[in-house]
């Protein structure tokens, strides 16, 4: 137990938190609910060994590897959802005084059946028997350079 009364000690958090949870949620899930305590203590210091003690005190044993794999996901989890949230806030807004450019044109398609990602032999296939403009691809580069110049030009303005 720890000196001080306003923190209990993890145990007894971690138990607090199990016992709000539905006891039929797998360890992962069970995991997942007792991060936001866990990390404060990895960035502590507390090795993972002695917070895997911790649960295995306050009921939840895992093995190592759950431990990590778990630890993992959720991380990777909030990272992305900080990822997304920063990239929002971002995003320019568009001011109400200035005038709707032009209607952007479409997306040119030079290459007709292209999967958007490679997951079976079936997309392997779509690929090999794709069809391909060579003038619409001509197009579509010719657009993306004038796109691209027209950027480096903005931006050379703003400096």
């Amino acid at each position: 137990m720890t000196d001080n009364p306003l923190k209990p000690d993890p145990i007894a958090r971690y138990r607090a938190v199990l016992e709000s949870l539905d006891p039929r949620l797998r360890q992962a899930a069970k995991l997942r609910a007792l991060y936001p305590l866990i990390e404060p203590q990895v960035a502590a210091g507390v090795p993972h060994a002695a917070i895997m003690e911790d649960l295995a005190a306050a009921d939840l044993p895992v093995q190592r590897n759950t431990y990590i794999t778990t630890l993992r996901r959720w991380r990777k989890a909030r990272r992305l959802a900080a990822e997304e949230a920063s990239q929002a806030t971002t995003t320019p807004a568009v001011e109400p005084n200035t005038t709707p450019a032009a209607k952007p044109t479409p997306p040119l398609d030079a290459i007709q059946g292209r999967p958007s990602r490679i997951q079976t032999p079936g997309d392997l296939r779509k690929i090999r028997d794709m069809r391909i403009d060579l003038d619409a691809l001509r197009r579509e580069g010719l657009a993306n350079r004038a796109k691209a110049s027209q950027d480096t030009e903005i931006q050379h303005d703003k400096e």
